[in-house]
């Protein structure tokens, strides 16, 4: 195999309003290096399978969970994202060895999978574009629920993540619809405030506007958002709330306390849109990946990680020259910039770490 020497290229632009700057990070080596499918992972790194669709049952990895030693995969398969053609999904449970334990099939296209930490439960939600639906599912009963349907959604759209804070779920109002004039006029964030079990409903109320005014991480410019997208989102090592504003190129983060102001927005660099964030929680583990389009999880090691570092998947930036394929990376949360750890991804999506070791807490 040729060598493959890692290359990059810093640009900085300096404006009267931001200073921004650009990394781009590239394999370099032959015409046959540069036109394989495989990944390529960055010196000091190393990179395996954790996990693969299995044939026909089930397809199409993307959101992940983890709860003690045991890994949850999220599998989509055919499914609409709007539930539309009846397709079902399948959330796969595994041992930390990538061996498959049980697997619970889901009516519709599973997006949203997160642990509730005060029930031990796993959460799965389905349907982000419309029509959402919510299955949980007891380990250690091995037990899933009926699906759980929602009142009509309030942005006209689904749910695509959640996530769980002081004993309140959050949910991401994903594909709104927008105004006349592009604007998100409903919710971009609500709460779940009444759960039925007798009758599989669920009641929200909205919590945090589609348009909002933020200051931008970078520089404390103050300006009004308009989250158009709103998509994954996850909690900080602070118990802060990060919602990624996909197509906008965008993260959110909203302070629960302190001196900082309440909303702030980190700006992506270099027209980059991702999908999950996760930190890394404990020096000693490995980091999980899932390749969507490549029908594969991957597993990322090392031998320490930097704790609370933020982690991020991008399905790249078509509109390149030339386009960047798929990434994960490290995400610098004060410029917004996401150095290359793991490239040439067909299309990444849900991330998780697991913490392994005496360095868990």
């Amino acid at each position: 195999m040729p060598s493959i020497r890692p290359v990059c290229k810093l640009n900085r632009v300096v404006s009267r309003t931001a200073l921004a700057f650009t990394v781009f990070c590239f394999a370099a080596g032959d015409a046959a290096a540069q036109s394989s499918v495989k990944p390529v992972v960055t010196p000091g790194f190393s990179l395996s399978v954790f996990a693969t669709g299995s044939g026909g049952l089930f397809s199409a990895p993307d959101s992940l969970a983890v709860l003690d030693d045991h890994v949850w995969v999220g599998y989509a398969n055919t499914g609409a994202p709007d539930g539309s053609n009846g397709a079902k999904s399948e959330i796969v449970e595994y041992s930390l060895n990538g061996t498959v334990v049980k697997t619970y099939e889901v009516a519709g296209h599973n997006d949203g999978l997160k642990v509730n930490p005060y029930t031990r439960e796993i959460w799965a939600m389905q349907n982000e574009d419309a029509s959402p639906n919510l299955v949980i599912i007891t380990p250690a009963t091995g037990q899933a629920s009926a699906p759980y349907s929602f009142d009509k959604t309030l942005h006209g759209g689904g749910y695509d993540d959640l996530v769980f804070k002081d004993g309140v779920t959050y949910l991401s109002a994903s594909n709104p619809t927008l105004s006349a004039s592009g604007k998100n006029t409903g919710p971009a964030i609500v709460r779940i405030v009444r759960i039925n079990a007798n009758t599989h409903t669920i009641g929200v109320a909205p919590t945090v506007s589609g348009t909002l005014s933020a200051s931008d991480i970078p520089f404390g410019t103050v300006t009004t958002l308009n989250l158009t997208d709103p998509d994954s989102m996850t909690l900080t090592p602070s118990g802060d709330v990060l919602l990624d504003d996909q197509g906008d190129g965008q993260l959110v983060l909203f302070h629960s306390s302190g001196n900082e102001p309440r909303v702030q927005y980190l700006p992506l660099l270099g027209q980059v849109q991702v999908d999950d964030t996760v930190f890394a929680t404990a020096r000693r583990g490995f980091l999980l990946v899932s390749d969507t389009k490549a029908n594969t999880v991957y597993k990322v090691s090392a031998n320490v990680w930097q704790r609370d570092a933020a982690f991020s998947a991008s399905g790249g930036v078509a509109t390149a020259t030339p386009p960047v394929p798929g990434y994960m990376g490290q995400l610098d949360m004060r410029s917004g910039a996401l150095l290359p750890l793991v490239t040439n991804l067909g299309s990444p999506h849900g991330m998780a770490f697991v913490a392994q070791g005496d360095n868990q807490q």
